[in-house]
């Protein structure tokens, strides 16, 4: 049986870099990139090695010259029962055990209890408390409360449910499935939490409904319903029921058209589980068929106006046109009706590809959502950043589509069938090409590579130039993933470099000494939010709701980026001037995922928002680079930061 060996989100983002690496790299350089200490890294390595052993991979050191990952055969490590005992006693082991006993025990813990179990002092009791109670409420109503009985979670059943929705996604995370497409994996995990029947009557189910609609669905969509489905099957078995009337969403004339098919598959479930239902599930469940796209939603007419209008505000904003991309605006109507019933609903999307999508597509997706927020008010939603992440890559395909299409060269020496299924799987994961041409080993050797602008080859050869990778034949989802990255980073995502700080005449607009906070003392991200928020009200740049805005935009996703800068904004129905503020601390204050020093504060008027392309473009060519980011450190005053970016000469 292999090892399951469980990545953290900062073990999985080193193990992406690494494997995108030609050659050997410093710990120096990947404490850099993740902006974690050297220490860290060395200990991420230690858990990254076993990880890559079970991938095919192996880690390689060089003392003084760094560490690589090389393929090689997969082996499978022995079970050692007694690390996985060892891992209830981690960090993330403890508050994986406290979420199991409170969720689905429903225990009632003490502190005092919870030290001894797990041998460590209250105070790492209290903190993991607070971990699991962020993690477990977070976008539901259930509520940790701790009185003379003890700590424990209350709720109603609907909260529980989102709640194990959550723990879910954790189990998946820590797992190091969350973004792999290997359900079986996925399932594995779940079946340890909710037994191999339910899942597996779930799971048979879901996909009989599937298969005679025969609807084409995104996987991630579908394993959100299944997801949603265990656990709703899971609280039947115990006797724990949806009101349909505080069930958490409400069926329109047009959604009573799912009703049938989640009650036939709610029948069949009942049966084989030996379980009942009510009313309640079969609302809940006919709403998460309709807001996951399990079927078209008519679109209503009052979306035509407003797609349109967004299509054209954020063409403005980017500079570009989209408004004859038919296939945006087609693939956007049909997105828009399940996703304002989501966000209507309360119900959560769980886009797993959120934090790739927000690092290659940063500019994009804060455009989106500064045009987004414009809309929130008309359509009674509020959005957030797994919404934002899907409407994102609608946009970034138009962007792509409207670009000349690349030569892709695939170099396979196994034969005319492996070849095909090669170029199939790379069409599935990148932009449609212009054309893609495949060659043998033979004839690879006498092939101008400087005419293709990117080489997968099953074979190692000597390519001039970092513009090939090499892959199995059969092509696994690892080699996918690799593709991908490799793409992303040489086409979508190269941006020139910049070693010294320069002009940037659009940011200079709407920098005002007044606004550059060099030497500040802030405690946190809250406490400057508010400070700063307060002067510009006081100031008139803002009305009172924009610090609020601010505020919600952060608790849908943070706006902090790995190098250690962050980009907070607000709605720009709040702002009636524009203006970009630098603010320059003494010390890193904990933003959210990552550790921050240097804040770059955005308010954009309404009437500025077709400016905000090129202002975010000024914005990000310091925020991403740690090498502007640090010259800002050294700067002596804030005069000369302005003189720098060009103020005065905007």
């Amino acid at each position: 049986m292999r090892e399951i060996v469980k990545l953290s989100p900062r073990q999985s983002r080193l193990v992406s870099i690494l494997l995108k690496q030609t050659g050997y790299r410093t710990v120096r350089f990947y404490a850099d990139e993740l902006n974690f200490s050297e220490r860290t890294i060395h200990s991420d390595l230690r858990t990254i090695e076993k990880f890559l052993l079970t991938q095919g991979y192996e880690l390689e050191k060089k003392p003084g010259i760094g560490v690589r990952a090389n393929r090689t055969e997969v082996v499978e490590p022995e079970t050692d029962e007694a690390l996985g005992e060892k891992e209830d006693y981690s960090t993330a082991g403890r508050r994986k055990k406290m979420m199991e006993m409170m969720l689905f025990e429903h225990k009632t813990v003490t502190f005092e209890q919870l030290s001894e179990h797990f041998l460590v002092s209250r105070s790492s009791i209290r903190n993991d408390l607070n971990a699991v109670e962020k993690k477990l409420t977070y976008r539901n109503g259930l509520r940790l409360i701790s009185d003379g009985q003890g700590t424990r979670f209350t709720g109603r059943e609907k909260d529980w449910q989102r709640a194990f929705l959550e723990f879910n996604r954790f189990v998946l995370e820590d797992g190091g499935a969350l973004l792999e497409n290997d359900e079986e994996r996925k399932l594995e995990l779940l079946s340890e939490y909710y037994g191999a029947d339910t899942v597996s009557v779930c799971s048979r189910v879901l996909y009989s409904y599937l298969k005679a609609d025969a609807a084409l669905i995104a996987d991630y969509y579908a394993f959100n319903v299944l997801s949603m489905m265990i656990v709703l099957a899971y609280r039947m078995q115990g006797n724990h029921y949806l009101d349909k009337e505080h069930s958490g969403v409400r069926v329109s004339g047009e959604a009573s058209v799912f009703e049938q098919g989640a009650r036939d598959m709610l029948d069949k479930i009942s049966l084989r589980l030996n379980t009942s239902y009510t009313d309640g599930e079969v609302e809940y469940l006919s709403a998460y068929l309709i807001s996951n796209k399990f079927e078209a939603l008519p679109t209503e007419n009052d979306y035509y106006r407003c797609v349109e209008r967004i299509i054209r505000q954020i063409g403005d904003s980017l500079n570009f046109n989209f408004e004859k991309d038919e296939r945006l605006k087609e693939q956007l109507l049909l997105h828009f009706p399940s996703m304002i019933y989501r966000l209507r609903a309360g119900i959560p999307a769980n886009n797993p590809f959120v934090y790739q999508i927000k690092n290659e597509f940063a500019v994009i997706f804060n455009i989106v959502w500064v045009v987004l927020g414009e809309h929130e008010e008309e359509l009674n939603v509020a959005f957030n950043e797994d919404e934002i992440g899907f409407l994102t890559i609608h946009f970034q395909a138009a962007v792509e589509r409207a670009k000349l299409g690349r030569k892709i060269l695939v170099i396979c020496p196994k034969g005319i069938a492996t070849s095909e299924l090669l170029v199939n799987r790379i069409k599935n994961v990148l932009p449609a090409f212009d054309r893609i041409e495949v060659a043998s080993a033979k004839e690879a050797e006498k092939y101008d590579y400087y005419g293709s602008d990117l080489i997968v080859s099953t074979v190692n050869l000597n390519i001039p130039g970092r513009k090939a990778i090499v892959v199995s034949p059969l092509l696994t989802d690892q080699d996918m993933k690799n593709i991908t990255d490799f793409y992303n980073e040489k086409f979508v995502m190269a941006k020139p470099s910049q070693a010294e700080l320069g002009p940037l005449l659009h940011l200079a607009r709407y920098v005002r000494e007044e606004f550059i906070y060099f030497d500040g003392d802030f405690a946190s991200k809250e406490e400057l939010i508010d400070e700063v928020g307060g002067e510009l009200v006081r100031k008139g740049i803002v009305s009172g709701g924009f610090v609020d805005s601010m505020k919600s935009r952060e608790s849908l996703g943070g706006t902090d980026l790995p190098t250690g800068a962050a980009i907070p904004h607000g709605s720009p129905k709040h702002v009636n001037e524009t203006a970009v503020l630098l603010i320059r601390n003494r010390k890193n204050i904990g933003w959210n995922a990552n550790s921050v020093k240097t804040v770059i504060m955005i308010c954009i008027a309404e009437k500025d928002t077709r400016y905000i392309k090129n202002v975010l473009s000024d914005i990000y060519r310091i925020v991403e680079s740690k090498e502007l980011l640090s010259q800002i450190h050294t700067m002596s005053d804030k005069h000369e930061f302005m003189k720098k970016i060009g103020c005065g000469t905007a």
